[in-house]
């Protein structure tokens, strides 16, 4: 009976929202995490008939159900909040941090929680060396990152700024498209365009301040009563077609 196939679809795709709305409330507290949202569309339909023939009076069309199109991230900006960490840094606009991996490919992030190893190079809490190659030497007192992500520090002895390096920023021209890779990181794909450096004036790095996770509790949590309720009525029809066949089978007795 197509009702138990259709049903099954329905089941399946509300059980992939429900996977997806709990990553999303897992990383409510992940810095620079963007929430992702799923998008469906139904399959083929079959055309019934009347005596044999098609019907010309008007079009008798059954759907198949519903299949998975896909799942897209939101990279809307997050809230910014103080840490105070000098070494602290976000993005306010629309970029990324550009990250070098050990290989040498560049991958980008919004978390701008960086550190230093022990040659005080300038990295990320997993040890991906930020792009620009910044290293901060043992006698700075003072460490600046100015709003184009120029980073200065005040060096032992002086009271000059002295310029150490510029952190890499990249923009998109469609950030949904970034492939992500976990860890906060994402990579370029034919998708997301060519790489290109933002205005300055559209973006603004902020020394101090990490960006929170754009995931909206409220939000998510009618998304998954959303999806409940929907998993609850296709699972009631496939009650309810197995119950039809069950007296379709036992009419023959």
């Amino acid at each position: 009976m197509k009702a138990l196939y259709v049903a099954a679809s329905g089941m399946a795709a509300q059980q992939t929202r429900i996977d997806n709305v709990a990553n999303n409330i897992a990383n409510v507290g992940t810095t620079g995490f963007k929430k992702s949202r799923e998008s469906f569309q139904d399959l083929l339909y079959e055309e019934l008939t009347q005596g044999g023939k098609a019907s010309s009076q008007a079009r008798l069309e059954v759907g198949g159900g519903v299949q998975l199109a896909g799942i897209e991230k939101d990279h809307r900006q997050g809230s910014l909040t103080q840490t105070g960490q000098p070494l602290h840094a976000a993005i306010a606009g629309d970029a990324f941090f550009t990250l070098e991996t050990a290989e040498g490919e560049p991958v980008y992030t919004r978390d701008g929680t960086f550190r230093l190893d022990a040659d005080g190079t300038l990295v990320t809490q997993s040890g991906l060396v930020v792009g620009g190659n910044i290293t901060i030497p043992e006698d700075a007192q003072q460490v600046f990152i100015t709003g184009d992500g120029t980073v200065q520090a005040v060096l032992q002895g002086s009271v000059d700024y002295t310029v150490l390096g510029q952190l890499e920023l990249a923009s998109f021209t469609n950030p949904a498209g970034l492939r992500a890779l976990g860890g906060n990181l994402y990579e370029q794909t034919p998708e997301s365009g060519e790489v290109f450096v933002p205005r300055p004036e559209s973006v603004e790095v902020k020394q101090g301040y990490l960006e929170s996770s754009n995931v909206d509790v409220a939000e998510e949590l009618i998304q998954m009563i959303m999806a409940q309720r929907s998993y609850e009525l296709n699972s009631k029809v496939v009650q309810a077609a197995d119950e039809a066949m069950s007296v379709a089978v036992n009419l023959k007795r």
